[in-house]
This record gives C-alpha cells, structure tokens and sequence, in this order.
C-alpha cells in the first residue's frame, strides 16, 4: 500500500476519534511533540524503522518515553501503529494530522524572510497585522535570507508580500534599463 494512502488513513482515523472524544487539541499537542521527538532524534526513527526491535520492545520504550506525558487516545493510537507494523509511518502521520487540525481549525501557514532574525515584539505586530487585514489565524515560521538586504517577504499560502529591498532594487534596475 502506497505511504501516501496509509498516513492519510491513520491520520484522519486519529484526528475522528480525537473530534468525537473533543480532545482534537489535546491530540494535536500531543502529535506536535511526537513529530518534535521524530524531527529532532534520528535514533528515534532508527528504533521504529527496525526489524530486529519487537513489538514489545518498542511499546516498553513508548511507555517509559510517553505514557505519563500524552493523552491516553494518543498512547493507545501509537500502540496500535505497532501492533499493525505501521510505526515506521509514525513521522508522515503526526504531519498529515497537524495539517488536519489546522484545516479544522482555520489556522492558516505563513513564512516571514527577512535579512535578519526579527524580535519577539516585531514578530507579534507583523501577526496583528496580518490578522486585521486578512481576518485569519496563522501560525508562523521565520526564516533569515541575509540576501534580501532588509526588509521583508510574508507568504500566507499562496499569497506574497514582496517588501524587500533587494526586490525594489531589482524594479528600480528593471525601470532604468527599460526607460
């Protein structure tokens, strides 16, 4: 079966249970630290990819690692990924119910370049910004391209909002040559 398919499968199952249980927040915080573990630890992916490790194993470590910290619906999801060989999809599944949640939510993804790293007030007033003028929530990343000299590039899905000034540079060289 094609990973596609069966992340998608898992994940709309989780994301079901977890609206029918009112607890699609909570799973959500849940999978987010679970896709941080994923991201941020090679070896964590090593041991779920692994054919050697048993079942039981990798259900003792979930229990040391998770069962005191994650609901008990998010527990019982990661046994059942185990049991039916599915772990090594556990990565793909924690983004695509991420994603899920944000649809349901409304949350929009937005990315912020600028040529420097931008303050925590800076980055609060570009989001009330946004905010008032589009009328949506969004959860931003920020990324640092000292090659736009200042300035900014805001993408809010398939919107752009080129403010850079290596772009207005570009216009200014683009009029000269034409005129």
């Amino acid at each position: 079966m094609n990973e596609g398919i069966i992340t998608a499968r898992y994940a709309k199952a989780l994301f079901h249970s977890a609206e029918e249980e009112q607890k699609a927040e909570i799973v959500h915080g849940d999978i987010f630290a679970l896709s941080l573990v994923a991201e941020e630890s090679p070896e964590f992916i090593e041991f779920l990819e692994s054919p050697i490790v048993k079942e039981t194993e990798k259900i003792g470590l979930f229990e040391k690692l998770f069962q005191d910290k994650i609901d008990t619906l998010t527990f019982n999801f990661l046994e059942l990924l185990v049991k039916n060989k599915r772990e090594q999809f556990l990565p793909s599944i924690c983004r695509h119910y991420i994603s899920l949640y944000k649809e349901k939510s409304g949350v929009k993804e937005a990315t912020i370049i600028t040529a420097t790293p931008l303050f925590e007030e800076d980055k609060q007033e570009i989001k009330h910004l946004v905010f008032r003028k589009l009328k949506v929530e969004f959860e931003m990343q920020e990324k640092v391209d000292p090659s736009i000299i200042g300035g900014f590039i805001l993408r809010i899905e398939d919107q752009q909002i080129d403010a850079s000034i290596s772009s207005k540079l570009k216009n200014i060289k683009a009029q000269l040559i034409n005129s």
